[in-house]
Formats: C-alpha cells, sequence, structure tokens
C-alpha cells in the first residue's frame, strides 16, 4: 500500500481497466493459498507460470501489519510473509505501516506502529518501529531506531540500501532530521546521519541518496553523524511522491490546484509530463523505475525513459514488481471498526484480509480473502540475517550469581534485598487496574449513540443506582457529576462529532480492547505507566499519561493534578461509558471557547454545522496556542502539526474515508480534523457489520472538508500554499490566527448537521452482547455440593451474580513475579513484582461472568510470570498423620478468552500417606470448544497446605496466547479416579 514500491518497467497500458466491482466473488486456489485469478492463463495471459513477477503490500489491523506477498508464477496467491507489531506493548489497538521492496526484489523494509500513535505528534515523527524482511523465507530483522510514521517512508531504492527518517519536528521548531540507512541483505544499520529541517521523500539511487527539504530537491551526502543537503532543483509544488530511476532521473508527484501533476528532474530541470484530476493518479516504484497509475490519459510519458503509465479506473494502492499487477485494495475488515473475538479462531468473518486487484495486461478483474494465520511454507535460507541487537528492557535477567547464572535462579527471599514499594514506579492514575469493583462494562455502539446524543443537549440524566454493577458508588446522574459544557456564544456540539472522535480515539472502546460488548474488564487507557505502553519496561511515574475510557478523559485522573476528581467522579468516569462521555465533552467545548476568545471562526461560526468543528478539532488534538507565560512568543492560534497544508500529509489525498474504510488502514495520511470529520461522514462498524451510528444530515451528500490550502498565508502564517514545504521554519511563525470561510452563506440546505438516531430524554438501549453470559453461579454437574473456588473470593457482582453459600469455603490468590523487589549493587532495581501486572487483565468471561488473564511466556521468563492460586479453606483440610480429603476436581473454562496450554500443579501438602505433587496439562483454548465449560481432571488428596497452582510458564511460549485464571471446584468423593489427568491419587477417604 506504500507509493515507495520498488517494482520492474513494463509497457504502457492503452485500455482503461475499470476498478473492481464491490460483487466481485473472492476466488482461492486451496485452503492455504488464497489465488487470485482462478484461470490465471485466460487472466494474467501467457508465460504467467513462468514470470518473475511479485508483488508485497501492507496493512494493518489489532494482530499487528500483516506482509502479504504473491508471485504471479503462483497465479497470485497472497500469502502473509511477516506479522510486524510489538508483543511489549499492550492494549494499543490495531496497527498501522507501510512497506517497500529493494531493487533486488529480495527484501522489504517497513515501518510500522500502532494507529493511534498517528494521533500523536512525537510518536508520528520518531516513535514508529522498523524493520527488515527477508522474502525467501519472511526473517525479520529489528532495524534499533525509532522512526518516522509517513507515506513517505521508508525509502527504497534501486540497490538493497533503505532509508528510514526520523524528525525531532515540533509546532515550535522544524528540528533535526535523521536518515537512518540500513543495509537490507543483513539488517544491519549503516549510518545514521542528521540535518537541520524537515527532510521528506529520502530515496537511495545509484548516486547516493535524494530527498526534498526546504521544497527543494537535494542531493545528501555525509561523513560521521552529519548530512549535507545540497540543492538541485524547486520541487515544482506540494508533494505526493518521489521515484528514481536506475537511469539518475527523478519523477515527482505534485499538486496544482486541482489537478496532479506528474514530472520528470533529469539532472538539470524539473520538465511537467502531464496532469490528471487531483487523486485520480498515483506515481509508483517499479524495479528499475516507476510506474504512473490511474487516470493517465493527461500525462505523456514518451520522453521519458523507464516511466511506464497504465490506465486503471478507481483507487490505486501498490503494483506489482513488472508491473502485471495493480492493486485497488489490501484491507482488514477490522478497520472498519469491526473486532475479533477474543480466544475464538473459528470466528473468521471479521480480521480477514481482502485484496483487490487488476490484472494489467488482460483487465481481468479479482478478489481473494487472506487468512493470514494461515502461513505459506518458507524455504530455508543460508543468508545472513541475524537479528539487530534492540536496546534490552527493564526485565532483561543479568547473570550476577557467583557462576555466572541469571539472578533469577539465584535470588530467595532470605539472600534478596527485599524492599518496599517503589514509589518511582507507582503509576499516578488514581483508579487503579484490576480492581473488581472498578471493571468498565463495554458498551454496544446503540449505546455510545445514545449516550451522545443525550450529552450534547444536557439529557444525559440517566440515573445510576447506589452500588451500580457493584461499584460500590453513590447514586448518581452522568451530567449531574459532569454538566453540559456552555459554549461561547451558545448552541450545541453536533452528536456526530463527537461520535467521530471516539470512534478515532478509542474504536468505542469504554473497556479495553480485550473486552467485547457486553463484557467488562479494566479501563481503556493510554500510557498509565510512563513506559510507552510497553509490558518490559519499569513504571516511571513522572511519565505517566492517565487518559480512561471512551473518550480518554484525563483532568483530573492523576495524582499529579493540583485538583483531582473525588471517588465517585473518578469511578464514573471508569466504570461508566455515559459518564465518560459526559466528561469528555467539556474538553471539546474549552477548544471550541479558546478559539471565539481569539476571535477565530469557521465559517459562519455556528455550533450547529459540522463543518465548522474543523479548527475546533485541530485545537482539541494539538492544542490552542493562548496569551500566557507558557506561550512567550505571544503568537496565538492553532500549530502546524494539524494544518492541512504540513508536507507530512500528501497532497493529492482524498477527504478520509471518502473512497473506502481502506483509509482506515493509513490514518497517518489525513490530519486529525479531516479524520474526525470522515468518522463522522462515514460511520464506524460494529463487530457484526452494521453502522455504529447514524449519518448526519449532509445536504451536499458529505461533509465538506476545508480545503488543503485554506489555513496557509504569507500575511497570517508565512505560508506558501504553492510551495513543496509551504513553512519550512516550523515554528510559530507558522501557527494559524485566522478565521476561515470555505462554506460561504451557510444554512440547512448546504451544510452538515446533526442527526439523532434517539429522541431526547429516551432511556438507555439495551445492551447488545456479542457472548451470551452463563448462569451466575453453577456447580459442575449434578454436583451441588462442590467447593467451587473462584478467582473472585468476594463475587463482586458486576453481572447481578451476587454470592453463594460457600464462598469462604476457599481462597484465589495471584501472584505477580517472582515475589522479589530488591535493589541491585550497580543502582538499579529488580522488581518482577512492578512488570508482570502490566500484562495482567480481568474480562468478563467465565465463571461468575469473570477471569483474569495475561499470556503464556517462556519457563525462564520470571518477569512476566503470573501464579494463580486456588486453596481449599484448611478447616476443611486434615492434618499431615491423618488420611487425606480426597476431592473430584474439576477446573472451569470461559467459552471466550482462553488458548494457551496451561499445566496446572496438584499440591497435597504436607503428608506421611506419601502423597506426591502431580500436574495436569490444559489446552484451554480447545478444552473449553467455545462453550462455558467445567472440565473434569480426576481426583487427588489433600491435607493442609494443599492446594492447585497454575502459571502462564510454558514451553516454546511467544507472549501470544491467552492464559485464563478461571475457578475450580473441589468435590468430596471416597473414590479414587485417575480422570482424564491420570491423576496420582493414595491416601484419601
Amino acid at each position: 500500500m506504500n507509493p515507495l514500491m520498488a517494482m520492474s518497467v513494463v509497457a504502457a497500458s492503452a485500455v482503461l481497466v475499470p476498478l473492481v466491482s464491490p460483487e466481485t466473488a473472492p476466488t482461492a486456489a486451496d485452503g492455504t493459498t488464497p489465488r487470485l485469478f482462478s484461470t490465471p492463463g485466460k487472466d494474467l495471459g501467457p508465460g504467467y507460470d513462468t514470470s518473475p513477477d511479485a508483488i508485497v503490500q501492507a496493512t494493518g489491523d489489532a494482530e499487528g501489519l500483516h506482509i502479504l506477498a504473491a508471485k504471479e508464477s503462483d497465479g497470485f496467491s497472497f500469502y502473509e510473509i511477516a506479522r510486524l507489531n510489538r508483543k511489549e506493548l499492550s492494549d494499543v489497538g490495531p496497527w498501522t505501516g507501510y512497506v517497500c521492496t529493494t531493487g533486488s526484489g529480495n527484501y522489504a523494509a517497513a515501518v510500522y506502529a500502532p494507529s493511534v500513535w498517528s494521533n500523536k505528534p512525537g510518536a508520528y515523527e520518531n516513535g514508529a518501529f522498523a524493520a527488515v524482511i527477508r522474502l525467501s523465507d519472511g526473517k525479520v530483522t529489528e532495524v534499533p531506531d525509532r522512526v518516522k510514521l509517513a507515506y513517505f517512508t521508508p525509502g527504497c531504492g534501486t540497490g538493497d540500501e533503505v532509508a528510514f527518517t526520523s524528525s525531532s519536528a515540533t509546532d515550535k521548531s522544524a528540528g533535526t532530521t535523521t536518515v537512518i540507512s540500513a543495509d537490507a541483505a543483513t539488517g544491519t544499520v549503516s549510518s545514521r546521519r542528521t540535518v537541520s529541517g524537515y527532510l521528506t521523500h529520502v530515496t537511495p539511487t545509484p548516486s547516493g541518496a535524494v530527498g526534498v527539504l526546504g521544497g527543494n530537491l537535494v542531493d545528501l551526502k555525509g561523513n560521521g553523524s552529519k548530512l549535507s543537503a545540497r540543492k538541485v532543483a524547486a520541487v515544482p509544488g506540494p508533494m505526493f511522491a518521489l521515484t528514481a530511476s536506475g537511469n539518475g532521473t527523478v519523477d515527482v508527484g505534485t499538486v496544482d490546484g486541482e489537478k496532479s501533476v506528474i514530472s520528470r528532474f533529469d539532472g538539470r530541470k524539473f520538465t511537467e509530463l502531464g496532469r490528471a484530476p487531483k487523486g485520480k493518479v498515483k506515481l509508483l516504484r517499479t524495479a528499475e523505475g516507476a510506474a504512473v497509475v490511474g487516470d493517465v490519459k493527461g500525462i505523456d510519458t514518451s520522453d521519458a525513459p523507464g516511466l511506464s503509465r497504465h490506465a486503471v479506473d478507481g483507487q490505486v494502492t501498490g503494483i506489482s514488481r513488472q508491473g502485471h499487477l495493480v492493486t485497488n485494495s489490501v484491507f482488514s475488515e477490522q478497520m472498519k471498526g469491526i473486532t475479533t473475538r477474543i480466544g475464538s479462531p473459528s470466528d473468521k468473518g471479521a480480521g480477514t484480509l481482502t485484496v483487490k486487484a487488476t490484472a494489467l495486461r488482460t483487465g481481468a478483474q479479482a478478489t481473494t480473502f487472506v487468512d493470514a494465520d494461515l502461513r505459506r511454507p518458507k524455504p530455508g535460507s543460508s543468508l545472513p540475517m541475524d537479528p539487530a541487537a534492540f536496546a534490552a528492557g527493564d526485565d532483561d535477567d543479568p547473570p550476577t550469581c557467583g557462576e555466572g547464572m541469571p539472578e533469577s535462579q539465584c535470588l530467595t527471599r532470605s539472600g534478596a534485598a527485599v524492599m518496599g514499594k517503589v514509589q518511582t514506579m507507582e503509576t499516578p492514575c488514581i483508579v487503579k487496574r484490576n480492581d473488581p469493583k472498578r471493571q468498565a462494562l463495554q458498551p454496544s455502539a446503540n449505546m455510545v449513540e445514545w449516550a451522545v446524543g443525550q450529552a450534547v443537549h444536557g439529557r444525559l440524566t440517566v440515573s445510576r443506582p447506589n452500588d451500580w454493577h457493584d461499584t460500590g458508588l453513590a447514586a448518581y446522574t452522568p451530567q449531574g457529576l459532569f454538566p453540559k459544557p456552555s459554549l461561547t456564544g451558545g448552541g450545541d456540539i453536533p452528536a456526530q462529532v463527537m461520535l467521530g472522535i471516539l470512534a478515532q480515539e478509542s474504536n468505542f472502546k469504554q473497556a479495553s480492547w480485550h473486552s467485547m460488548n457486553g463484557d467488562s474488564g479494566n479501563v481503556t487507557k493510554s500510557d498509565w505507566y510512563g513506559n510507552a505502553n510497553g509490558i518490559h519496561g519499569y513504571p516511571n511515574r513522572a511519565d505517566a499519561d492517565c487518559g480512561y475510557g471512551i473518550a480518554q478523559v484525563t483532568t483530573g485522573m492523576s495524582e499529579k493534578d493540583t485538583q483531582q476528581l473525588d471517588t465517585l467522579r473518578a469511578g464514573a468516569v471508569t466504570t461508566d461509558y455515559a459518564a465518560n462521555i459526559a466528561a469528555g465533552l467539556g474538553i471539546l467545548a474549552e477548544k471550541w471557547n479558546q478559539l471565539k476568545t481569539l476571535g477565530m471562526n469557521t465559517n459562519n461560526g455556528s455550533p450547529a454545522y459540522i463543518e465548522n468543528w474543523y479548527m475546533a478539532l485541530w485545537g482539541y488534538n494539538s492544542g490552542v496556542y493562548m496569551p500566557g507565560a507558557d506561550n512567550p512568543s505571544g503568537i496565538v492560534g492553532l500549530g502546524y502539526f494539524n494544518n492541512p497544508i504540513n508536507p507530512s500529509y500528501p497532497a493529492d489525498r482524498q477527504p478520509f474515508l471518502r473512497n473506502s474504510y481502506n483509509d482506515a488502514s493509513r490514518p497517518g495520511e489525513w490530519n486529525y480534523s479531516e479524520k474526525i470529520l470522515g468518522w463522522a461522514e462515514v460511520p464506524q462498524l460494529t463487530w457484526n457489520g452494521e453502522e455504529s451510528y447514524a449519518e448526519p444530515d449532509m445536504p451536499l451528500g458529505v461533509v465538506k472538508p476545508a480545503p488543503r490550502q485554506l489555513f496557509c498565508s504569507p500575511s497570517v502564517n508565512a505560508c506558501d500554499a504553492g510551495a513543496a514545504d509551504p513553512c519550512p521554519s516550523w515554528d510559530e511563525q507558522c501557527r494559524w490566527s485566522g478565521s476561515v470561510d470555505w462554506m460561504g452563506s451557510q444554512n440547512t440546505g448546504n451544510s452538515s448537521t446533526e442527526k439523532l438516531s434517539y429522541p431526547l430524554g429516551s432511556g438507555e438501549p439495551a445492551l447488545q452482547s456479542k457472548y451470551g453470559h452463563g448462569p451466575c453461579i453453577d456447580h459442575p454437574g449434578p454436583y451441588t455440593n462442590a467447593i467451587i473456588v473462584d478467582d473472585l473470593g468476594q463475587h463482586e457482582d458486576t453481572y447481578g451474580c451476587g454470592d453463594f453459600e460457600g464462598a469462604d469455603d476457599g481462597k484465589f490468590t495471584l501472584q505477580t513475579g517472582d515475589n522479589i523487589t530488591m535493589l541491585r549493587d550497580d543502582g538499579t532495581f529488580r522488581a518482577t513484582p512492578y512488570i508482570a501486572p502490566i500484562d495482567l487483565h480481568q474480562l468478563g468471561a467465565g465463571y461468575d461472568h469473570h477471569v483474569y488473564f495475561t499470556h503464556s511466556y517462556p519457563y525462564t521468563d520470571n518477569f512476566h510470570k503470573v501464579t494463580g492460586r486456588w486453596e481449599v479453606n484448611p478447616s476443611k483440610l486434615p492434618s499431615g498423620d491423618k488420611f487425606g480429603q480426597r476431592y473430584k476436581v474439576f477446573v472451569h473454562l470461559p467459552s471466550h478468552g482462553a488458548e494457551a496450554i496451561v499445566r496446572y500443579d496438584f499440591i497435597p501438602g504436607g503428608n506421611t500417606a506419601g502423597a506426591k505433587p502431580d500436574y495436569c496439562n490444559i489446552n484451554q483454548g480447545t478444552r473449553s470448544a467455545g462453550k462455558d465449560t467445567w472440565y473434569e481432571m480426576g481426583t487427588f488428596s489433600f491435607w493442609k497446605g494443599g492446594r492447585i497452582e497454575a502459571n502462564n510458564l510454558y514451553r516454546n511460549a511467544t507472549g501470544d496466547d491467552n492464559v485464563v485464571f478461571d475457578a475450580i471446584a473441589f468435590v468430596p468423593t471416597t473414590y479414587a479416579d485417575p480422570g482424564p489427568c491420570s491423576l496420582v491419587d493414595v491416601g484419601g477417604v
């Protein structure tokens, strides 16, 4: 999907090829390799089976950035060659990124990051990850640098050198740009060189790298850590593409008004090759040159060797190396808002990757579905590709024993400096995670739409009774706690504006990404631990960002805040989506009012029209610069990051989501306002494929976006709308402080207004749960005398389950890490209890509708170890010199949320009968069979001190599979039965 694909040159196509229609049926060669064309001889043309043509594409979802590959000789059978994500990141949602193929065709390079990072200036400029992929077998090598998430990175040229860029630019400075050059063949970084200013479109060529700096095409040279940029020509306008050919020429795609322009630089000057309607033509890399693809009738490449042209109707996302195939869409269904079931591999409807493409030689169109989990066997290779040395996390286990063994193997409670709390690691977020009294119920989309519609008009007064959902909170109403904010000049926030924010910020999730509609779980959080959402680094209290829930409410939710919310308000923000939405409205209203104070109006200034919220959304994301001590320059207004003229965004882009949901896989190509107005116009979808909310009333059929050049004026912000880099200083001079008008005389006949699906004052709609919830309290089969030891000892009443008799007959406890915190000799901490809980979660599934879960890790990973213990009350167990108490043991497995193989250790307790510990391995995912299940393990005898333990460490574990801690039932019995687990049971009675 990245326009900087390295592909090969073919003759121009003379036939206009229509875009694949939605009705095109998918085809597949077999169950494991989805073949794009069912009759490749006909669809691809003669000789396809010996063609060397190939293509690499990328698309993201909650599983990571999927790198897909296909060869023409296989009929373009797409399969996943690699999947890029960071297992150390927790609760970050879907991923996005870009990929390009090197000149040899043997390697690909990619940048990738969580999609939400496209909303964060710092993460956008230098927070993404980088990797190279060996295409012969999918071997991934990490590049040990954080890089820019932009459509023009990474840069691939005619060889195997790859250029990644990292920028320090902010709203106050252009900063510097570092070019990280990597050898894809070895996966090593050959240089890191820095230049002042905002450098874009860095592309290696046989004679060195080129890029664009200050609006000029520059030749990049350097020694050591410094990079020089020699101007060779002024780029003829705002850009959307740059490609370099083996013959030394450079082709660029720019914009002039409503036209896309293709030009060639021949070493002396740029020459225009032709024009097309803006956004209707793409300039894509081929193996040794480039291709112009789309509406190309106005573009002449006859005098541009190495540049081919192909007429294709509709959206274009990529082209194959030799130009035989164009992809029209490569997309995961998840990016529409659909999310997959947790721990339910049989659910193929969500998360499916769809590829739509056109064969250029014949015009054949096709669609195929790709199951990324069905991977083609990859051939072995002797090419060197050792992983790059990535910075070790705080969970690194250094050798410190006398024999050089890892310290985890030699530490004991008696031999270690056991300490109390490490205050610098204590999160300042005032409502803590994994508190059963602070579970957030994941609302369904209809509930969110209702709440927003009521809230923007001050009618979100649904009564939450005392102890609602067993929170222990006093009774309240959401807007009793957080009244509707007043807008300067009067009026209300349109519902679809707030709904668009919630779609972009949190995907309509009050609870974490692990919880489906109708499940409860921990609240959706931002970087609560101050470690960039990592699970390998210790919490850093100073950097923690305490964002909560569906609207990511931060105000008053941190111990560092001067004024903190009280227990009732903080609890409601955490557990109640409606209260969270009510609180979130205040932030948006504040930005609207600040702009009014500065005299900055959008169109006629009425809040009733959705288009008029463009600048307030800009300020909502990156702030409004107001007069005051924290703004010493005195220049007020809106910063450059979200200015639509910013060269980080392709100048030919169409309105977000206007063409298809495919745009959601590349959110970094639009500024924040464009994304929110796109979600307002095109609703996100629910888990079952329905629209999450109503479209607004749009008399023009669309929400009319602001023109890209509107916020660029030499007299207001030193900006030249016709330049490739309109405001190269990137400092306070670039701030926009004026009013704008692109709608003219506004009325309901030409401007978009909200549409409410629920009347004001209507009651809260019913929860539409993805999963049914079974009986709250039950027993394994007929054994009503079973002692149930659940993961919630108090049996909190989240779903109205209540307590049951015998709840005190047993106890469940959790231990995180190896329970040892110490100060090392070098002054650093070893504190596994601060790392393991980061990847510990709660979910409204299983027995009593609550489980704890984490992920499986290798045997030696004590830093992420979580241990659960189920114990019968010692008063019910005999002493060790008596006969043991025999129990038939059942483990409860939830209908969803469990995936891993888990070892349950049966520990008899001290005894004189010779009973020894035993164990049973249970595949939690397959044994549940998608239903709440009591699984019988066998009988075992216990004495005082006896218990069952399970943890998340297992051989060959990778950190991917869910390990669930649910209930265990102990049924008193007098008969020994080894059961399915072949347990050895001696000494019982």
